[in-house]
């Protein structure tokens, strides 16, 4: 890696100092208390010199460098340092007029702390100290962030802006270099020959095995699951598993790992050899947990639809069999019927019986009422069954992979370790005491033969279903997988839990274990005292024959003024180009700046510029690189294909976007709308028509054979959208509320959060506590909510009828700490949270930890249902809320007009960079709306008209037909 290749991320990169606006008090209170040192050392200074050397003193201490603007810094921190100064309050901090005089200053502060300044020698002892870091394959990013914090502690005064930037980059480029030969030298041959094999196109293949890898799954099918375990075969052949154990630090095998991917094989075999075998050794390492991965979804999915297709059979020929069930009873009922009807002194003979009832008809009759039986009792295990040869296909050998199990659940692994035996001719037959209580219920009438010996397709099939469960649950997991490990895989290591534990309660503002008990009680006592008070006066609700009885909430009514203002806003607004308009955008917001590749170099291709929005709008609009390079002059497909393939990717869209919804917080006009403290989340579907196992199917929207995704968004009161997410349409949408709120890279601090019925689980209720967030969903058929208390001898009034069951509140208290560590390990993002969140919601009931969980979601919940009824304004809130998002689904729809709107690719990297970039323009339209709504606001009011705060309230900032996403771009020069 050359100098100009350093990767520092633009995030961290050397800026100014950025002086905090918003912060809480205690913030304040450990930053800029000034000791009784202090204040002697400022107190011999003139008086009104003592506000600038206390803020100096202050900012050299917590950041390491002086300030250059003190009149930047928050009115609050000033008059903070005032007060303790026995200062009057002031507007303006008092200057020094003479550089001189402020030397002057800097050097008695400087002496006073102990700083020392950054010269030669102390950039030698940085240099030598980074060198001993970047060895630990530590990235830059990092890195300079150690740096900063090493200076301070040496206090040693910051270097200026790109110095500290340049030898981070200057040490790393050569450190690196030896980590690559020290990574190569300790590939076997073997494994470098086929790290060489891979990138080779064999005979008779079109693409080379490297290619391939890179591919994202396609749907599961017997053919697809059987070509990805024989890509995971091949890449374990290559001896690739015995390089783990002595590998480098994890997040520099990721960063190689995403650089590998960016890259042809064409280009890594261009690469010198110590790096291209280091890039394809850690690409391989991660590729195998992600086959792993992978192997795991596509047998679930299989399954899935197995189950889904056999319920389908079943419900179709339960469907035709009640039809012939009718007749053939009316049949069988009259035939009996003239039986025991028939004369006593008559003898009944056959003749005389077919006579009256046609035999035909009869024995068929009879013939269909124990096919109905049948079809009732086994119907659905027998359909299952017929698909066993299929299943049999690939799952002999996907049952090789390297599973485990966790404590408890070893009767699985034994069936699993029985099948591989029978598979490999060590068994001839299922032993009679094999287990057999993992047989789901469909299949445990038909899983013995009629000498009671187990049948082993019926046997085999159960096991597949129940290790789908298991995989899910985390009872069944692949320790060399990334997502499928332990469950205490996914959380901080103990070693690290236990250094930071303290901290934890303290960052979680949660009670320690041995009063969490009495908190939650006193909490909820509290809460439900306070719904009762309120209950009379909010008619919303009322208690009737012990059920709960909802009205409906008046609707909100909207003022004529809203309607008439949101009409001159919306005539108002001039027709714009979307490429315009992103163009005006970053003139004000600089977005653009966060386009750099993987390896952080700042190098641009000649038309970099153009061709970025280009490339951009080809992704938010669906139109894809080539028709956009046919509706753009000077623009090239592969110019396109070069912005996307380095410049433009999930992080830089999802770094831009945060920089538009930062900027768009600091306008005055967004205030009106909200916060930025209170945000909701919802799916919006799209149809794919390419083949993807992240496609599901979708009947309420698509019908029974149509598949699609959901993206899912997280939009804040000011309609900011700060997280986005290609998710499947199968799985419930709470598994998703969490990775968006800890994933929040914008300044918006999001506090307040509501979904729909969709987005809501007691679990999602629990770790929205824990993490604190108040979580507030409208949920569906609130009436028929269960609702707990946490003391069964409690009289809690008239809410009594209502609290009729008892949260395990002795459960939540026994499992606290590993509930604090699992909430920290959330909170440090140690695993995607939809992956944690998934694992409880499928552990439940048999986990102790999950049931926990379970139970101090009902608390949680039950709190929240009983101010929810109560409380009008918290009604309206969530809905005003939930209206905002939803509304904002009309702006992808606008804008991601091409191809009918249908995602036309089933790669998830390419549907992630089309998603994130569509909501990049969205919030681009936001800041421009926002800023022109604000401007024609100001307009009005200068004729004299009176707009009030509380009419804009209600004004949409996302008006959208004036943005022309389609035609011909940049039709006019730049």
């Amino acid at each position: 890696m050359t100098t100009n290749e350093g990767f520092l991320n633009q995030r961290q990169r050397y800026q100014s100092i950025k002086l905090p606006q918003d912060f809480s008090d205690e913030e304040m209170a450990r930053d800029w208390t000034l000791s009784d040192a202090d204040k002697k050392e400022i107190s011999k200074y003139r008086k009104n010199s003592r506000i600038f050397i206390a803020i100096q003193l202050s900012a050299l201490r917590l950041y390491g460098r002086f300030l250059a603007e003190v009149n930047g810094l928050s009115p609050r921190i000033v008059n903070y340092l005032n007060n303790q100064l026995g200062l009057p309050p002031s507007l303006t901090v008092p200057t020094p007029d003479r550089e001189a005089t402020f030397s002057e200053y800097r050097k008695n502060i400087l002496n006073y702390l102990g700083f020392s300044k950054y010269d030669d020698e102390a950039q030698a002892r940085l240099q030598k100290w980074l060198e001993q870091q970047a060895l630990q394959a530590n990235l830059p990013d990092e890195l300079f962030l150690r740096a900063e914090r090493y200076l301070l502690a040496e206090r040693v005064v910051l270097p200026g802006a790109s110095v500290l930037e340049r030898l981070v980059i200057s040490v790393c480029a050569e450190t690196h270099e030896q980590l690559f030969e020290v990574l190569c030298d300790r590939l076997t041959p073997e494994l470098r020959t086929a790290i060489d094999n891979l990138l080779v196109v064999q005979a008779g293949d079109q693409r080379s095995l490297f290619y391939l890898l890179k591919e994202y799954p396609p749907s599961a099918s017997i053919s697809s699951i059987q070509s990805y375990l024989e890509r995971y075969r091949t890449l374990e052949e290559t001896g690739i598993g015995k390089l783990e154990a002595q590998c480098v630090d994890p997040a520099f095998i990721d960063y190689l790992y995403k650089l590998a991917v960016r890259y042809n094989a064409r280009d890594i075999k261009r690469f010198k050899e110590p790096k291209r075998y280091a890039m394809m050794a850690c690409f391989l390492l991660e590729t195998r947990k992600g086959l792993l991965d992978s192997l795991v979804k596509m047998h679930d999915q299989f399954i899935m639809d197995m189950l889904r297709k056999a319920k389908h059979i079943h419900e179709m020929k339960h469907r035709e069999f009640r039809k012939r069930q009718k007749k053939a009873i009316d049949t069988v009922l009259d035939t009996t019927q003239l039986i025991i009807d028939w004369p006593d002194d008559k003898p009944l003979h056959k003749t005389d019986l077919w006579q009256q009832v046609s035999e035909k008809q009869l024995l068929e009759s009879i013939t269909d009422l124990h096919s109905f039986k049948r079809l009732e009792e086994r119907g659905y295990g027998d359909i299952l069954l017929g698909r066993y040869p299929s299943l049999r296909k690939y799952f002999a050998e996907f049952i090789q992979l390297p599973f485990a199990v966790k404590s408890g659940t070893e009767p699985l692994m034994n069936v699993i370790n029985l099948v591989r035996q029978l598979d490999a001719g060590i068994l001839k037959k299922i032993p009679d005491n094999a287990p057999t209580g993992f047989m789901p219920q469909e299949l445990r009438r038909s899983y013995k033969d009629k000498d009671g010996h187990i049948k082993r397709n019926a046997w085999e099939l159960g096991l597949a279903i129940a290790m789908k469960e298991a995989l899910r649950s985390g009872d069944l997991y692949l320790p060399q997988s990334k997502q499928h490990v332990s469950f205490w895989g996914l959380m901080l290591d103990e070693r690290h839990w236990q250094a930071n534990r303290e901290a934890s309660y303290e960052a979680l503002q949660q009670p320690y274990q041995d009063a969490v008990k009495s908190t939650l009680t006193l909490q909820f006592h509290q809460a439900v005292g306070k719904a009762e008070k309120c209950f009379g006066p909010d008619t919303f609700a009322e208690i009737k024959d012990g059920k709960l009885k909802l009205k409906k909430d008046d609707k909100a009514e909207i003022p004529d003024a809203v309607i008439k203002l949101q009409k001159v806003i919306d005539a108002s607004l001039p027709p714009i180009r979307i490429e315009q308009l992103l163009m005006e955008v970053d003139q004000q917001t600089g977005f653009s700046r966060h386009f750099i590749p993987l390896q952080q170099h700042q190098s641009r291709p000649a038309n970099f510029y153009k061709t970025l929005i280009a490339a951009m709008i080809s992704q938010a609009t669906n139109l894809g690189v080539v028709a956009m390079s046919a509706s753009v002059k000077g623009v090239t497909v592969d110019m396109l294909r070069h912005v996307l393939q380095f410049y433009v990717r999930e992080e830089t869209n999802k770094n831009a976007s945060a920089e538009i919804v930062n900027q768009h917080h600091q306008l005055p006009f967004s205030d009106i709308h909200g916060s930025g403290t209170l945000s909701s989340s919802d799916a919006q579907r799209f149809k794919i028509r390419a083949d993807s196992l992240l496609a599901s199917y979708y009947p309420r929207y698509y019908g029974y054979y149509e598949k699609a995704i959901g993206i899912y968004t997280h939009v804040s009161d000011q309609y900011a959208v700060y997280s986005t997410k290609a998710i499947s349409c199968s799985p419930r949408e709470a598994l998703y509320v969490l990775d968006g709120l800890l994933e929040n890279n914008s300044i918006l601090k999001i506090r307040e959060h509501t979904t729909d019925t969709h987005g809501y689980t007691e679990i999602v209720f629990a770790l929205c506590y824990l993490l604190g967030y108040y979580f507030m969903p409208r949920i569906r058929d609130l009436k028929d909510q269960q609702l707990y208390k946490v003391d069964r001898n409690v009289n809690h009034g008239i809410f009594n009828p209502l609290l009729n069951k008892t949260a395990d509140i002795d459960i939540v208290e026994e499992q606290w700490e590993a509930m604090i560590h699992v909430a920290q390990s959330l909170k440090e993002r140690t695993a995607p949270a939809h992956v944690i969140v998934q694992r409880l919601t499928n552990s439940f009931p048999a986990d102790r930890l999950s049931r926990a969980f379970t139970n101090l979601g009902r608390i949680i919940k039950t709190e929240y249902i009983l101010r929810y009824v109560t409380d009008k304004p918290l009604r309206r809130t969530v809905q005003l809320q939930l209206n905002k998002g939803e509304y904002r689904h009309k702006l992808p729809r606008w804008v991601f007009f091409a191809n009918q709107g249908e995602f036309t690719t089933g790669d998830y990297e390419e549907i992630m960079n089309k998603a994130s970039c569509l909501s990049l323009v969205s919030n681009a339209i936001l800041y421009w709306n926002t800023s022109r709504i604000s401007d024609i606001v100001e307009g009005l009011r200068n004729q004299g008209e009176l707009v009030d705060d509380e009419t804009l309230a209600h004004i949409s900032l996302l008006p959208y037909k004036h943005v022309l996403p389609n035609g011909t771009y940049f039709i006019e020069e730049e």
